[in-house]
């Protein structure tokens, strides 16, 4: 995916909040509920902004971060949009995949329109990957249409889980997926243990700062990079895309509409019902969270990456998304398992 820099992020469109809204976080405490467990990339993301977002906020609250792991980023989704509080004082830090879940899963058990979210921006557009043993039989993406692959998944929704089941389903791979690990650490311990031989849908961030030992010591190859646009870093390397593996052109159409949620990979947004000028005000202190200085030095002490959204953008981003020929909404669903 291509990173947006820094300096360019400034230059967007930025909303000033009124000044008569400006009293109310004085004194208050706001939650940022991050929709994976602790220790996992989006975890790490979520500290970093609750230790910087409230130094841009009038009356400096307090920023604590709980974890509501579980279905992949929908429960803490739901919970958003169904029961937290609709004043301003909670924040959801959730997976794309439960953006998406209305359109590409099964709509009837979700319980929230996320076109009616109030989007705050995203940290990160991402690159995910496929990564695998060097003891396993595929050493590269194209021996998989040959050789069976065990892959670690997750749960619905969750990219470690859609990722790979879409990749089997559309293009026909061999990959035996072991769904239900809670969170890519997991996983990640689970190859360590040769309880899995693979990982896919993984950021290639999170891989570089949580795993990157595994690459140092030469026990995992990266196979193929699972995005919209390559990571330059990856294409040095001479990871393929994985448009170098699609033949027709429904196969691009489903997998683009599934990868397109790495676009706003770590989407930050509160309940519906927020007034709009408290919305204005965490819009603005995102913005200039995303340019702190002190924000972005400890974002790269953990070799975690930083390609900003503003929420206006992220928004406009989930629209489009719902918005795509249901033809195509129905093949990806199929893709998933799902229908």
């Amino acid at each position: 995916m291509k990173r947006i820099p820094i300096i360019a992020f400034a230059g967007l469109a930025m909303v000033t909040a009124p000044a008569g809204a400006a009293d109310f976080y004085a004194g208050k405490t706001i939650e940022i509920d991050v929709g994976s467990p602790a220790g996992g990339g989006y975890n790490a993301y979520a500290h970093s902004v609750a230790r910087h977002l409230g130094d841009h906020i009038p009356g400096k609250p307090t920023i604590v971060v709980k974890n509501m792991p579980g279905a992949g980023g929908r429960k803490v989704t739901a919970w958003t949009y169904n029961a937290a509080p609709k004043n301003g004082t909670a924040i959801a830090a959730s997976q794309p995949g439960s953006l998406a879940e209305p359109i590409l899963g099964d709509a009837k058990d979700v319980r929230y329109d996320p076109r009616k979210f109030g989007y705050i921006g995203s940290t990160e557009a991402w690159v995910s990957v496929c990564a695998a043993r060097t003891d396993a039989a595929v050493k590269t993406f194209k021996d998989a249409f040959d050789k069976e692959l065990v892959v670690g998944g997750g749960s619905r929704s969750s990219s470690l889980q859609d990722t790979p089941t879409a990749i089997k389903n559309v293009l026909g791979v061999k990959f035996k997926i072991i769904k239900g690990y809670p969170g890519s650490r997991d996983v990640v311990n689970a190859i360590q243990r040769n309880e899995v031989q693979a990982i896919c849908g993984y950021a290639w961030t999170s891989l570089q700062s949580q795993a990157g030992y595994l690459l140092k010591e030469k026990k995992i190859n990266i196979l193929v990079q699972t995005a919209l646009d390559p990571d330059p870093e990856l294409a040095k390397m001479g990871v393929p895309m994985i448009w170098d593996f699609v033949k027709t052109k429904e196969q691009h159409d489903v997998l683009q509409l599934i990868f397109a949620q790495q676009s706003f990979g770590r989407p930050y947004f509160v309940p519906p019902g927020v007034p709009k000028d408290r919305l204005a005000i965490l819009r603005t202190a995102f913005d200039a969270t995303m340019q702190d200085p002190t924000f972005v030095a400890e974002i790269k002490k953990q070799h975690l990456a930083l390609s900003p959204l503003n929420g206006q953008r992220v928004e406009q981003m989930v629209t489009k998304m719902f918005d795509t020929p249901k033809a195509i909404q129905k093949k990806a669903r199929q893709a998933l398992a799902y229908e």
